[in-house]
C-alpha cells in the first residue's frame, strides 16, 4: 500500500492513503501498526538525511512490513494533498498537533474524481509550474549545497 506524507519544519504532520478511490478495509485494521512504521522510518532514515524542511514523500509499504520511497515532491499547490487539504495542513503544523493519518475509512468516503495513477506533477510541464519549478528549485539546493560544502 502507498501513502503520502507530508513534512513540516523537518516534522511529518499527515499521511494520506495515496490510492483514495477505493476503500481497503484492512487499513482501518493495521493503520496504528502503518503509523508506528512510517514514523519511524521517517525519524531513522528521512528526517536527518533529506535536508528541506516543507516536503512531501510517498512510502510504499510491503506485505512483509517494509517501507520503501518511492518518490518526493514539493510542498504546496502542484502536489496533490489527497486526503487532506493545503488549508488543513496548515493548520495542522500551526497547531503542533501529533501526525493525522488519514485514510478512506469506509465506501461513502471515496473520492472517485481524484486520479492518483499518473503523478499530478507530471500534467503540467509549462514553464514554471510543476516539474519546471521543482527542477529549478532543485538546481538551486545542489548548487547551495556544493558552495557549502566547498567553503
Amino acid at each position: 500500500m502507498e501513502f503520502q506524507c507530508f513534512v513540516w519544519d523537518q516534522k511529518l504532520i499527515g499521511i494520506s492513503q495515496r490510492e483514495v478511490t477505493t476503500f481497503y478495509p484492512v487499513l482501518l485494521e493495521k493503520k496504528n501498526d502503518l503509523l508506528l512504521l512510517i514514523q519511524s522510518f521517517f525519524n531513522n532514515y528521512v528526517r536527518a538525511k533529506f535536508e528541506s524542511k516543507h516536503y512531501t514523500f510517498d512510502v510504499y509499504i510491503t506485505k512483509d512490513e517494509r517501507v520503501k520511497v518511492v518518490d518526493f515532491n514539493p510542498w504546496g499547490a502542484f502536489t496533490l494533498s489527497l486526503l487532506f487539504t493545503w488549508d488543513e495542513l496548515d493548520h495542522i503544523h500551526s497547531e503542533e498537533n501529533d501526525v493525522e493519518f488519514r485514510t478512506v475509512e469506509d465506501r461513502c468516503a471515496v473520492r472517485p474524481g481524484l486520479k492518483t495513477a499518473v503523478p499530478f506533477d507530471y500534467l503540467d510541464t509549462s514553464p514554471g509550474r510543476g516539474w519546471d519549478q521543482f527542477l529549478r528549485k532543485a538546481d538551486e539546493e545542489l548548487r547551495r549545497q556544493s558552495t557549502g560544502a566547498g567553503a
